[in-house]
């Protein structure tokens, strides 16, 4: 059973994107828990995502060369034709190694069971790598938008204790990513040489000066900082909810309070990056405990002006 484009509003499919670590896989999972929502996890992840997506942010716009390709690539997707990576490896048990071999991998599973399988009138992308096209993807196939903001100290923290980095390349070999947005960021830089922690900085400056941009365009695509979101989770997604036009439901209530609740630890365990329960308000502010002041200081320089507009005291708040 195939997803026809949406055409009404309450119809429209729903995109949870932000720089990666920004709480999008927890807003995602809390959105898709709405009966009806099909979940689709992280269609343009080059590594697992779905086949024909080989660059990370990869940038499109209307007009540019490249677009009718990527136009054919979501259209699949939405009618539930497209195709993922397999997932190498034999880790998670023999179970998993089983779906692997029927399947390639969960998130395909997941993926075919919220379009083939069961036809969710609605989809939860979830997908922090596509926010570059996020405009385009709102604009050209009616996409509502929300995009998650997290401090850059908090990001940069995140990224180091999971022991994952970021190679520009994939931003500078986007020529019209760079004449659009990033030439003047990123020309003058040598990132290749910085530490982890100031390419973490430079690389949430590109991200949020462009999807800054695309909101304040387009009045249908909404921000909210993770920050915002930890500390009062059920107002948050209150006001997630309506501007979404989905029911807040006591199932979903329950889930934000399992998820958030103080009793979960403030770190996801080794080995689960994604784990969504925990301690949320603690959360907030954790990377002040594996952060020096210098180095956090030279984050907020990278991140530009930009960090400070929204984190003005240097802190989550």
């Amino acid at each position: 059973m195939s997803i026809a484009q949406p055409t009404r509003s309450e119809q429209r499919h729903v995109l949870v994107t932000g720089i990666h670590r920004s709480g999008t896989t927890f807003v995602g999972a809390v959105l898709a828990n709405v009966p009806g929502m099909g979940y689709v996890q992280e269609p343009f992840n080059p590594d697992l995502g779905m086949q024909g997506i080989e660059t990370w942010y990869p940038y499109v716009r209307s007009g540019m060369p490249g677009e009718g390709r990527y136009a054919r690539l979501v259209e699949r997707l939405l009618a539930g034709k497209a195709r993922y990576k397999k997932r190498p490896g034999r880790h998670g048990g023999i179970l998993r190694w089983v779906g692997r071999k029927l399947f390639g991998s969960r998130d395909y599973l997941q993926y075919l069971m919220s379009t083939r399988f069961f036809g969710s009138k609605r989809l939860v992308l979830k997908d922090p790598i596509v926010s570059l096209a996020s405009e385009w993807l709102h604009r050209r196939f009616g996409m509502k938008v929300l995009v998650l903001m997290r401090h850059p100290a908090g990001f940069a923290a995140s990224t180091a204790r999971l022991g994952w980095d970021f190679d520009f390349s994939n931003l500078t070999s986007q020529r019209p990513l760079m004449d659009d947005y990033l030439g003047e960021i990123l020309r003058p830089l040598d990132a290749k040489s910085m530490a982890h922690h100031e390419r973490a900085g430079l690389l949430w400056r590109c991200i949020y000066t462009i999807l800054e941009e695309f909101i304040r365009r387009n009045p249908e695509m909404k921000m909210m900082k993770l920050e915002e979101i930890s500390k009062q989770p059920l107002s948050a997604f209150e006001e997630i909810h309506r501007f979404l036009g989905l029911p807040l439901t006591d199932s979903t209530k329950k889930l934000i309070a399992d998820s958030t609740s103080p009793k979960n630890p403030p770190d996801a365990p080794d080995g689960q990056p994604h784990s969504l329960k925990r301690n949320s308000r603690s959360l907030v502010e954790s990377w002040k405990r594996s952060l020096d002041p210098q180095n956090i200081e030279r984050i907020m320089e990278l991140a530009g002006p930009l960090a400070r507009k929204y984190y003005p005291r240097g802190t989550g708040e």
